[in-house]
């Protein structure tokens, strides 16, 4: 195995026996001078094959413990549900889960107005998502996650399913999400200033959380939970992006009749800010 290029001191791109490229976990592995062929095996606790690099190289400041809890959630949905998952998934949760623990520090608990749905349409994965919400807790230190992460963490493993359902309304959805979130990036990109990258992985964060926000919209329900006074602190906060939320908000009462309630404004306004900050 040959490890070709440092992301942190403990995870490499690198190559193995037939020549496939590679993602590799291991303690201080990052510390050597590249290329560097791997002589022990022990060395070694986790390899990623297929993995986006653009995806792999966004984990520098991911913690370690939290890579491996939320590698672990991977390898129990790969034995729990009956189809393939992304090969970057064990990435894009566990940047998720590192952001839900800093929130948690932070004292912000915001309760997913898609946690009914979630737990109707997809308990397997949110029975999952359950022990995965344990699990980062038992490994990484001071991590505090709510039961009710366990909704968001379920939603990351639906989106990383491969070969899922094809129907006519799946279909529908697909479509309508992806003509809204091209008007939602011209309102984005006109209302802050910041011209957004398509192809980054914070914007198809972004896109996934809206698809979810676009499916709920479509089936015109509405979760109150108890975040009022949470989004006032925030819009207070950031104005500038409850005008741009605002003005989404707009268009999707204009041309669609929805109306998003301030749970789910709040939950869009976090999205929103954490999009036009990445860098």
């Amino acid at each position: 195995m040959l490890l070709t290029k440092k992301i942190n001191n403990n995870v490499a791109f690198g190559v193995d026996d037939a020549d496939h490229a590679i993602v590799v976990f291991g303690k201080g592995i990052g510390f050597h001078h590249m290329p560097h062929e791997v002589a022990a095996e022990d060395d070694i606790q986790r390899v990623f094959h297929d993995v986006s690099s653009s995806i792999a190289s966004a984990i520098v400041s991911i913690d370690d413990d939290v890579l491996l809890a939320s590698s672990d959630i991977v390898a129990l949905a790969k034995m729990e549900l009956e189809c393939k998952l992304n090969p970057n998934l064990p990435f894009t949760l566990a940047d998720h889960i590192q952001f839900a623990i800093e929130r948690r520090e932070e004292g912000l608990d915001i309760e997913n107005p898609l946690s009914g749905d979630v737990a109707f349409v997809y308990p397997t994965e949110l029975g999952v998502a359950r022990t995965g919400v344990a699990m980062v807790n038992k490994r990484v230190k001071g991590a505090d996650l709510p039961e009710d992460e366990a909704c968001a963490i379920a939603l990351h493993i639906v989106n990383g399913e491969v070969g899922g359902a094809n129907d006519e309304s799946s279909i529908s959805l697909v479509m309508t999400s992806a003509k809204i979130m091209t008007k939602v990036t011209a309102i984005i990109e006109e209302q802050t200033g910041v011209k957004l990258n398509r192809e980054s992985y914070a914007y198809n964060r972004f896109a996934a959380h809206f698809r979810y926000l676009t499916a709920r919209l479509m089936k015109n329900e509405e979760e109150k939970t108890g975040n009022s006074s949470l989004f006032e602190q925030a819009s207070s906060d950031f104005p500038e992006v409850y005008a741009c939320v605002e003005k989404i908000n707009g268009y999707l009462t204009e041309e669609y009749g929805w109306q998003c309630s301030r749970e789910e404004l709040l939950y869009l306004m976090m999205h929103v800010n954490r999009l036009i900050t990445a860098r």
